[in-house]
């Protein structure tokens, strides 16, 4: 408990350094981080088990606490005020063999906006390209009698704002979740939007990104072709 005390003290005065070579040069050398060419906003403090940032722009007031392992990949953006908690809890003698995996892996091109809490009891896996927009989303992978923990979040995502993941929810690739929707499952279909409380799917063959049907997109394309 006195050497964790002191970890957090330790990683808020680093936080709190006036410039960001600073920051990343005393989590570098006091906890053993690997930093490459991030920035690290003021007063974001970082006091994990092992971290790997490369190449990734981290803003203001984030707090990454706890016994977890965090990897955050090239391109990725996360702006200011958001947590993610892994609670130490999960070190005590009666939880060691419970199976938590204690994992955050943010894929490249990523970004994830302001406001938001990240829960990594489980793991936590967002993928290649996708945004958690808006603010106030809660990712949750844990709970009482709960076995299936994991959130995982496929590539080319948009998950809307004050959203709800709970333990054991995924989505497929290239898939919208609308706003305020509570995902309770996994969906491993692509191309859809996610809807509702708790969410189903609302369309497939959505492209979320051209704001276009797929079906008819491949239509187009194919009417397109120069006949023989």
């Amino acid at each position: 408990m006195r050497k964790r005390i002191i970890r957090i003290i330790v990683g808020y005065l680093i936080g709190i350094m006036p410039t960001n070579r600073l920051r990343c040069f005393l989590y570098r050398t006091v906890f053993g981080y690997r930093i490459h060419q991030s920035r690290i906003g003021w007063k974001t403090i970082i006091v994990v088990e092992d971290a790997e940032l490369i190449e990734c722009r981290i803003a203001r007031h984030n707090h990454f606490i706890g016994p977890m392992s965090v990897v955050i990949q090239r391109g990725t953006t996360i702006g200011d005020s958001n947590t993610f908690d892994c609670g130490w809890w999960t070190q005590e003698e009666q939880y060691k063999t419970a199976g938590y995996e204690r994992y955050l892996r943010i894929g490249e091109n990523t970004l994830i906006t302001s406001k938001h809490h990240f829960d990594v009891v489980g793991s936590f896996v967002l993928g290649n390209g996708s945004w958690i927009a808006g603010c106030g989303s809660q990712f949750w992978t844990h709970g009482a009698g709960v076995r299936e923990r994991n959130i995982s979040i496929g590539e080319y995502c948009y998950i809307g704002s004050a959203v709800r993941f709970a333990p054991g929810s995924s989505v497929g690739n290239n898939s919208i979740v609308s706003l305020g929707s509570v995902v309770t499952r996994e969906f491993k279909d692509e191309n859809v939007i996610i809807g509702g409380q708790s969410a189903k799917v609302l369309r497939e063959n959505y492209d979320w990104r051209t704001q276009k049907d797929m079906c008819q997109q491949g239509a187009s394309a194919e009417a397109g072709k120069p006949r023989r």
